[in-house]
């Protein structure tokens, strides 16, 4: 039985030979789910060639530097987790390419009548949340501050951040759909 075979009725093997970073478990992971995954990363980016780059990204990383599990994490959760973040990656390269001033443009959400300050909307949203919360999601996401670090500025426990954070992102969900979301984070980023 060659080797590829063996990867079909032994996973252990695969992941063996993932973290030894072997190029026959990485052709073979390439070929049994680049497809899969290239679909999977569609649902994230608008353009089939955005996809391809993140999964293609991916098994950049694997052939670099193996591939490490996690507890009970298993190969599909590890494999689409990493299409994910790498989806987000390119998101985030593309909106600060393209400009704040244009993705303030870009249609929130298709209400079938003009809306003029669609930033406001957001920015209220973000305005309306209790001040401690305020405060914190703004250190967080447009800081990009750790919830230990935040909490040491403030002098507050890091309990108390994870709540606040909890209680924000609860409330903006409540009070915006999930394109204006999506854009309040990476505006804030850019």
């Amino acid at each position: 039985m060659d080797r590829e075979n063996l990867y079909d009725h032994d996973k252990q093997a695969l992941l063996r030979d993932l973290e030894n970073k072997k190029e026959g478990a990485v052709d073979y992971l390439f070929r049994t789910y680049y497809a899969d995954l290239c679909h999977f990363a569609r649902g994230f980016v608008d353009v089939y060639e955005d996809a391809e780059e993140a999964v293609q990204n991916v098994f950049e990383k694997i052939w670099t530097n193996g591939v490490r599990l996690q507890g009970k994490e298993s190969l599909d959760s590890y494999l689409y987790v990493a299409v994910r973040n790498a989806c987000v990656s390119i998101g985030r390269r593309q909106i600060r390419r393209v400009g704040l001033e244009e993705v303030a443009d870009l249609p929130v959400e298709d209400t079938g009548e003009k809306e003029e300050g669609r930033n406001a909307a957001l920015w209220e949203a973000v305005n309306s949340l209790p001040e401690q919360c305020r405060v914190i999601l703004k250190l967080v996401v447009l800081e990009e501050m750790k919830y230990a670090e935040v909490a040491e500025k403030l002098g507050i426990s890091l309990n108390t951040v994870k709540t606040q954070m909890k209680i924000a992102y609860r409330e903006l969900r409540g009070k915006l759909s999930g394109k204006q979301l999506f854009l309040l984070f990476f505006q804030m980023k850019a």
